[in-house]
């Protein structure tokens, strides 16, 4: 008997479902690995296809590392193996970095080896002049029929910080180049674009910021950003998901990681790139993606409940006050400056941004006074005056505006251009931002000294060296 179109529907359904279960092992293992397969493997640590094997020693990788490479025995001290089909275990993830003529061949061999995910950092299908876009084409009844997922190709790999897996070959990964590991924190990148991708973890560690995954998904012909960035807001130590995207395929998807991230209190933040006319053909260029029209973004975007960001400086900027606190109670901010001109230039900075700096009351502003010369001011903004700068602390001053529950954020302005500027208020410091029923950031009209940066990334304290910065981050904490 010939199914109705509602059997038809649920049979539809149903064997999506039984894919989806088949294929979700895959991305559980892109997140925590615990056995790798670098097919390309260099000898030379410094090539592309040697650094991920570096990258994965120095970050301590507590799983199996398997090179494959036919024409060497070993590779950077490891084993080497002929072809994946030689490794003596079934791997969660191969890295594939050889010429692109010569993918569709390997992606065959993954899957007959029961590979779990696939990340081909090969270019050359489609992006650019169009050449090779079709190189896949001749596989993709095989591929598409094994549970094995794909991600690029393309991209520039991933790094799960939780596995203590950096595959990948970007720089921002090396530990002998920037001296330091990237901080492990609940923030989570997942990008078209592979260099903006790492970027935005370098840029973040700078100010304190901490990651767990960075995932990068280039022309994604069968993994894109939306279904991984789903799997990642299932996460428990994901508290912040970032999408720099140049296009994706449904909107409706996007709306609902919007709804998913809401329900979940996870922060979306998202880049839109290429929408300008000259960006939408660059992006057509660089992973072959359509840009898409911006207003239906701006409008799908908005109903997601994401958070926009329209470049680099203002992504780190919304993150790091999104990583100090939750949405403001209210849009009434506090300014404690050393500077009156810096503290005019913030108020003007904070209104424009859409909050407002009330006059205190009176009882507030006595109490202010006390720990000010006679010729500051307590209005808002507090004008401790520069002389404060001579060694006073700014912890009371703080307090007692905090106390006086008459503001719903505080913003500290001065010059941090003294290396032990903070060093003798730390623990002051420390004990006020944890006991403090409202955020406490930071404008430095001077470029911070080492120690200032590090004791307020410690604290956890949103700093900005710009007044439009400072409005601009903070706003993001006002969720009406």
């Amino acid at each position: 008997m010939p199914c109705t179109s509602d059997q038809d529907s649920l049979m539809d359904e149903h064997l999506i479902a039984t894919m989806d279960a088949e294929r979700r092992p895959a991305l559980d293992a892109l997140l925590r690995p615990r056995s790798i397969a670098l097919i390309g493997a260099s000898t030379n640590p410094e090539a592309l296809g040697g650094r991920p094997l570096g990258f994965l020693t120095s970050y301590g990788f507590p799983g199996r590392v398997y090179p494959v490479n036919p024409h060497h025995d070993t590779v950077q001290g490891l084993k080497s193996y002929p072809s994946i089909a030689d490794v003596p275990e079934t791997v969660d993830i191969a890295m594939v970095a050889v010429r692109s003529e010569l993918v569709p061949g390997v992606l065959l061999e993954c899957a007959a080896a029961g590979v779990g995910v696939a990340v081909v950092v090969s270019s050359g299908f489609g992006e650019g002049q169009g050449q090779g876009s079709d190189l896949l084409a001749s596989v993709a009844t095989e591929l598409a029929e094994s549970p094995m997922r794909i991600m690029g190709p393309n991209c520039e790999g991933l790094a799960s910080l939780p596995a203590s897996a950096p595959i990948t070959f970007s720089p921002v990964l090396d530990i002998h180049r920037t001296g330091s590991r990237l901080t492990a924190g609940g923030i989570a990148v997942v990008s078209q674009s592979g260099g903006l991708g790492f970027a935005v973890a370098g840029w973040g560690s700078e100010v304190g910021l901490g990651f767990n995954h960075i995932i990068t998904t280039g022309n994604e012909y069968d993994l894109d950003c939306l279904e991984i960035a789903e799997r990642l807001a299932e996460e428990d130590d994901t508290t912040a998901i970032v999408l720099l995207v140049e296009g994706v395929s449904d909107l409706g998807r996007l709306e609902e990681l919007g709804r998913v991230c809401r329900d979940r209190s996870t922060h979306l933040v998202v880049a839109k790139l290429g929408r300008s006319h000259a960006g939408e053909r660059g992006a057509l260029a660089h992973t072959a993606h359509a840009a898409g029209d911006a207003v239906l973004y701006a409008a799908a975007l908005e109903r997601a409940g994401a958070i926009t960001v329209g470049d680099n400086d203002e992504l780190i900027d919304v993150l790091q006050a999104l990583n100090s606190s939750g949405p403001l109670a209210g849009r009434r901010a506090g300014i404690v400056t050393t500077s009156g001109g810096s503290g005019v230039w913030l108020a003007d900075a904070l209104s424009a941004a859409g909050f407002t700096v009330p006059v205190l009351e009176a009882s507030t502003q006595a109490a202010l006074a006390a720990h000010m010369p006679g010729y500051g001011s307590p209005v808002n903004p507090v004008d401790l005056t520069a002389q404060f700068l001579a060694g006073g602390s700014f912890v009371p001053p703080l307090r007692t505006l905090i106390d006086s529950g008459e503001v719903d954020l505080v913003v500290l302005t001065t010059s941090l251009s003294s290396q032990g500027r903070l060093i003798g208020d730390r623990e002051a410091l420390a004990r006020l931002v944890r006991e403090s029923s409202v955020p406490i950031a930071v404008f430095s009209y001077t470029k911070p000294a080492a120690s200032s940066a590090a004791i307020l990334n410690e604290l956890g304290v949103p700093w900005y060296t710009s007044s439009a910065r400072a409005a601009r981050g903070l706003a993001a904490l006002i969720r009406d």
